[in-house]
């Protein structure tokens, strides 16, 4: 191990489990200096793994499905659960420069536009774009195809995102999570605004086809009050800002996370959710559940947040360990 490698910070979830296991005497091993990964082992000689945010809680198979974006919808739609249409694109054929299928353009006429387009497989909003017409749709499908296997597009539906951290049946916090945005004061570039922009990385190629699609540029200079969405997704780890609003949240919609953690078998999951603004008669739709949440830019947030991570970590632990 060099120098360099001993002065690189520890990951949040290692620096926490570290704290954990000396106060309850679990012996930690890390497998390489950042802390990424690594095992720990109890009096009794049980040897708990981790990676990154995935935990000895959750069976193989079970984070198998919940990684396939579509699989584990298709799993939650069979029990009954809400969830948006959704139609999955095979990315092999339009590597090849192959016109989508007729089938796409079937969906997406029933569907109606915008639609999401994301890889089936992935984690943290990344790839994911918006498709406001036919046109955009086959260009965002050539454009993901060249990384990605499979291509999952998915019904748009506005309302409210929140996410619902579930372990073993109890909702630990609801996170009502918001896009990354900018407001125009009729003076700045929006290339300006972004490089101000606290979270967001300027860098990120779909801010230009997001901002293409509201008929703007980054040398365009908004009016004063505008507000201007610069990506489809508000995950934190893409530049998006959180909310609890656990206190707040409807008991039908905690009802609904607990049923589709425990449709998948997951013991800990994070269940993230839409609450429609224009359908009255749905109280709210499961976009995807992920079975290894992570908290590192919501525990940077400010002190309130970084207390709920690590109060969440702490039970996750226990579950772990048995405390």
């Amino acid at each position: 191990m060099t120098e360099s490698d001993t002065a690189r910070p520890r990951s949040l979830v290692y620096r926490l489990l570290d704290a954990y296991c000396r106060r309850t005497g679990l012996c930690l091993s890390a497998a390489d200096s950042h802390g990424h990964a690594g095992l720990v082992e109890t009096p009794d000689g049980t040897r708990r793994f981790f990676k990154g945010t995935r935990f000895d809680l959750n069976s193989q198979g079970a984070a198998e499905i919940a990684n396939d974006k579509a699989y584990s919808l298709g799993f939650l739609r069979q029990s009954g659960l809400p969830v948006p249409a959704f139609h999955v694109a095979e990315g092999s054929p339009l590597r090849n420069g192959q016109y989508p299928p007729e089938e796409v353009f079937a969906f997406a006429e029933e569907a109606g536009f915008p639609l999401y387009v994301k890889p089936n497989c992935g984690r943290e909003g990344k790839g994911v774009m918006r498709a406001l017409t036919k046109s955009t749709l086959q260009n965002v499908l050539h454009v993901l195809a060249e990384r990605n296997f499979q291509i999952l597009i998915q019904q748009e539906i506005l309302g409210r995102d929140l996410r619902v951290i579930v372990l073993d049946g109890e909702v630990l916090c609801v996170l009502e999570r918001r896009a990354p945005e900018v407001t125009g004061d009729g003076r700045s570039s929006l290339a300006n605004l972004i490089e101000a922009h606290e979270t967001i990385d300027a860098a990120d190629g779909r801010i230009d086809f997001e901002l293409s699609q509201q008929g703007q540029m980054r040398q365009s200079i908004p009016e004063k009050d505008r507000v201007i969405r610069l990506l489809p997704v508000s995950n934190l780890s893409s530049g998006g800002m959180a909310e609890i609003v656990t206190d707040v949240t409807a008991p039908e919609i905690l009802a609904i996370a607990r049923d589709a953690a425990r449709c998948l078998s997951l013991r800990y999951a994070a269940v993230d959710m839409i609450l429609p603004e224009d359908r009255p008669d749905a109280v709210g739709f499961i976009l995807e559940v992920n079975a290894a949440p992570g908290f590192t830019r919501l525990h940077r947030q400010g002190p309130e947040e970084a207390a709920l991570v690590e109060g969440i970590y702490e039970k996750v632990f226990d579950a772990m360990f048995g405390g």
